[in-house]
């Protein structure tokens, strides 16, 4: 697969950013660090099954230098689009506990979106020394599929058109904006931060571009998420209270919720916060939902440090 389009730091952020390349185990990880203050403590941020590391931009920004975030651009995604097999919660847990090690920031707060929240619950759960606290973003709590359901179709009902994505040729970068701008979620346009999210994820090929993320990867983690007992059960055996933020509406930008509500009373113990007007997406990159998300890893250092 061919590497993504060079990406420049950013300028004119509260806090630097740079690209920083992290050895684990067989490959090397790409991290997108934004450093804060001298001393100031540092988060690390996973993203979900077909975004990368730049999603985390608005909420770096909201951290003010306050607090430094390191997003990781999990194996297929991003920067560590080459990077091979394994995927899997517990190869991308893994890696993200060696990340914080060879950073030497353990133990850590980590905050994990959709997928990166099932993530961090894994590394969590297999790496106890390397994690102090968890914030969760629309994910953890396991997705609502039938016993006797075909992973292959849920995959298609729930990742339809990020699959779709994934296959296509795009004849220039514009195209793909576009497509973006248009989508649901998104109604209120694209901010420069989504802008270079969205083309952060395109590489060239013959007749355009296409996205760098690995389809083998998403349809490997996905199908876990759907098949695997021990995956599902991480919510449940997470008895430690994390602060869980749930977005208003899914996917698309309606309802049904990503993060049932029937959750909320099931595991009381945990602190659970709701963005009015956000979607699964814009939880994330919107204003509400990043400020939120912000508040929410300073009320956890707090606690943890």
């Amino acid at each position: 697969m061919t590497r993504p389009l060079a990406i420049v730091p950013s300028v004119g952020d509260a806090n630097s950013t740079d690209i920083v390349r992290v050895p684990v185990g067989d490959t090397e990880l790409s991290c997108v660090r934004w450093i804060g203050r001298v001393g100031a403590p540092v988060v690390f941020a996973v993203h979900g099954i077909t975004a990368n590391a730049w999603s985390w931009a608005n909420v770096a920004r909201r951290l003010n230098g306050e607090i430094g975030l390191v997003a990781v651009d999990l194996r297929g995604r991003g920067g560590s689009c080459d990077a091979p097999p394994p995927y899997g919660m517990r190869a991308h847990a893994d890696d993200v506990a060696a990340v914080i090690t060879r950073l030497g920031a353990a133990p850590a707060l980590v905050v994990g979106h959709s997928m990166g929240a099932h993530v961090a619950l894994m590394c969590a759960e297999r790496h106890p020394d390397a994690v102090d606290g968890l914030v969760l973003v629309d994910g953890g709590p396991p997705l609502e599929v039938a016993p006797d359901a075909d992973p292959n179709q849920v995959l298609e009902q729930v990742l339809g058109p990020a699959l779709a994505r994934l296959r296509k040729v795009w004849p220039d970068r514009v195209t793909y904006h576009a497509m973006w701008s248009a989508h649901p979620a998104f109604a209120g346009g694209l901010t420069p931060d989504m802008e270079r999210y969205v083309l952060s994820d395109l590489a060239p090929c013959e007749g355009g571009f296409r996205s760098i993320v690995s389809e083998e990867a998403v349809r490997t983690d996905g199908t876990e998420l759907i098949t695997d007992h021990q995956v599902r059960g991480l919510f449940e055996r997470h008895t430690e209270p994390v602060t869980v933020i749930r977005a208003e509406t899914g996917l698309m930008a309606t309802p049904p919720p990503f993060v049932d509500e029937r959750f909320v009373a099931q595991y009381p113990q945990h602190d659970w916060r709701y963005v009015a007007g956000s979607n699964h997406y814009s939880v994330l990159f919107g204003e509400a939902g990043a400020s939120a998300i912000a508040a929410a890893l300073g009320d956890a250092l707090a606690t943890t440090h």
